[in-house]
């Protein structure tokens, strides 16, 4: 049964997604919503309180609440996931091409450091969490749309710090693609994880998104040297890219799979029939 606040929160919510409280407009006084309800204001924040952490309202510095643009009533810039590449290097996917790295507050573009390397990084490059490893901190974006920008910390495998001279400075023309590619003399491979949470508050920052109430759409591209027969593929570098998914969905075609593959058999079974736990 729900409480009384998640009762508000939903009809508020209705009013929202409905169009009836549009975005921009202002929401109720908090002293009138607890009267249209007969609850008490401490109810009524709790309702607004969860309404603000799904993004839908927000605070306004003595001014109230008041309705958010909301990704259900925007059209998001659709980021094709693939790698294209121009006279500069590689970029990844059309909608980017004229992207560039922005700088730093500190006014840097490329932040290179020794950190240690996040849990989940740590496991696709096969190092214990916490591992110092070499990063590449960028913030990458239109440069006449401050808000379309991303976040792309490059962890760097300890092999390639290693074996691959090229990379102990800077970079140069095409950078740490080329370099690696001329080092090998083979091409990269990439292959990526999409997932979604909330930002801490330096990415909200850096992203020029609210603190609250929007997620970030986080991308781990894997780039990596593919292995023959027996071996093993190499995992030269784990991207980590973030950018808001109030702006930003990731787009991708399904192919069909050997098992799909056309002409295809007639089905043979009823998928509602199969999965009644009364058979």
């Amino acid at each position: 049964m729900s409480s009384r606040y998640e009762e508000i929160a939903r009809d508020l919510r209705e009013q929202i997604t409905s169009g009836a409280l549009p975005p921009g407009s202002p929401l109720p006084m908090m002293r009138e919503i607890a009267a249209q309800y007969g609850v008490s204001d401490i109810t009524v924040r709790k309702a607004t309180g969860m309404l603000q952490r799904e993004g839908l309202i927000e605070s306004r510095r003595r001014a109230g609440l008041y309705v958010r643009e909301h990704p259900d009533r925007v059209r998001l810039m659709i980021r094709n996931r693939q790698v294209e590449r121009d006279e500069l290097g590689y970029y990844s996917g059309p909608e980017v091409q004229h992207w560039r790295a922005l700088p730093h507050p500190d006014g840097e573009q490329t932040r290179v450091r020794t950190a240690q390397v996040p849990a989940d990084v740590a496991e696709i490059l096969e190092v214990e969490p916490g591992a110092p490893l070499t990063v590449r901190k960028r913030i990458i974006g239109d440069p006449n749309i401050p808000e379309h920008r991303q976040l792309a910390d490059s962890w760097i495998a300890e092999w390639v710090t290693q074996e691959v001279p090229a990379l102990s400075g800077e970079t140069g023309v095409g950078g740490m693609y080329d370099r690696l590619e001329e080092w090998a003399e083979k091409p990269l491979h990439w292959r990526e994880e999409v997932s979604a949470r909330m930002p801490s508050p330096d990415e909200a920052d850096s992203l020029l998104m609210p603190r609250t109430g929007v997620p970030l759409l986080r991308a781990l591209r894997i780039t990596y040297f593919a292995g023959r027969g027996k071996q093993s593929d190499r995992i030269v570098e784990v991207q980590d890219i973030r950018m808001s998914a109030a702006l930003f969905t990731v787009g991708y075609p399904l192919p069909r799979g050997t098992s799909a593959k056309w002409p295809v058999k007639p089905a043979t079974s009823n998928y509602y029939k199969a999965s009644d736990p009364q058979e």
